[in-house]
């Protein structure tokens, strides 16, 4: 375990998990969960400011690198982004389980999680999810799951919202209504891109995170309504800084192309794989193996994109994000074996 075997067990278990330094608006948000309803005290270089009695905590800093501590933890915390971003890690559907999250290393810039951090949003869910992640700044978007329990009172803010993060920008959206897609919910997330683009015209590359997948190979599928907004969307877009979209839901990795456009289903990062065997059958859709490669023979609507496709996995994964001059490179890494499983190279 050790952090001084984690700060002494979080202080004989007052505390749920570690603070949490989201990236929120033009700064860090500190999140933090105590087991019983208590005021807190979060001491900063300058500042001391004081939460109310609550479980969950909240302190906004007013800027990307702070140094603090919080009362009852005898450790301080630092975090700090780079002025200009160069790699980020994109995982999904931790589901309560901390396996891979605990050994992420921290040999990036910050996080970014597209939804089901839990099953039904429950403060023991998030002790599981949460323990033991690198301090390194995180961005998370909200999964069917996560929207059952009090997920909200960890993000704090709206499902459809845009940050900046130095010089990349993203666009989170959330269509679901329980498990199935809301039609509704996808307009009002496209109404939302389409009012706010304006936001990252300052940036150099753009990326959007849903949870629900915009193509599919795994059991859920494509949700045509939706895969066929989006389209409009990024081809009526006139500024070509939107690189790719990250998404999850379906318990499988898979990555597309349109466009030079990549759409990533950034793979399952701690709930279960789905039926992990050499037949793999959903929604009428059949896998001979367990991976698939290159453009996909469509078989119902949900198969919508399936010219788009390059490969597919069924494994634990995440996607590692380099930017550099000239070119992004997106990395699959296989969790289990902590290996590359495949990098995609995007010229721009």
């Amino acid at each position: 375990m050790d952090i001084i075997t984690e700060t002494a067990t979080l202080q004989r278990k007052q505390f749920c998990y570690k603070p949490i330094a989201f990236i929120h608006q033009n700064g860090i948000r500190v999140h933090w969960c105590t087991f019983f309803q208590k005021k807190q005290q979060l001491f900063s270089t300058n500042d001391i400011y004081k939460t109310k009695s609550d479980n969950f905590h909240s302190v906004q800093l007013s800027n990307f690198n702070a140094k603090y501590s919080i009362s009852g933890l005898d450790e301080s915390f630092q975090v700090a982004l780079p002025d200009k971003v160069s790699k980020f890690v994109v995982m999904t559907d931790i589901h309560a389980n901390n396996k891979f999250t605990s050994a992420l290393g921290t040999d990036f810039d910050f996080m970014v999680f597209c939804g089901d951090q839990s099953n039904n949003g429950t403060i023991n869910e998030f002790e599981h999810s949460f323990k033991n992640l690198p301090q390194k700044p995180v961005i998370m978007a909200m999964g069917n799951h996560d929207a059952r329990g009090k997920f909200d009172q960890v993000m704090q803010r709206d499902v459809n919202f845009y940050q900046q993060v130095r010089n990349v920008g993203f666009y989170f959206i959330f269509i679901q209504k329980g498990t199935p897609v809301s039609d509704k919910k996808v307009d009002i997330a496209m109404q939302f891109l389409r009012d706010n683009i304006h936001l990252s015209a300052g940036v150099e590359h753009v990326f959007i995170v849903v949870h629900y997948p915009v193509y599919s190979t795994g059991y859920f599928g494509a949700h045509p309504y939706f895969s066929k907004s989006l389209e409009v969307f990024l081809d009526a877009n006139t500024d070509k800084k939107i690189r790719s979209v990250f998404y999850g839901h379906d318990h499988n990795f898979a990555a597309f192309r349109r466009n030079n456009q990549f759409f990533f289903d950034t793979g399952v990062g701690g709930g279960n794989i789905t039926l992990m065997n050499t037949t793999i059958k959903g929604k009428e859709r059949q896998w001979p193996s367990d991976s698939l490669h290159g453009p996909l023979v469509p078989i119902n609507d949900k198969c919508y994109g399936y010219e788009h496709h390059l490969d597919s996995w069924l494994l634990y994964s995440r996607t590692e994000v380099e930017i550099a001059v000239g070119k992004i490179v997106y990395h699959v890494r296989d969790l289990v074996r902590d290996t590359i499983l495949k990098s995609y190279e995007q010229i721009l």
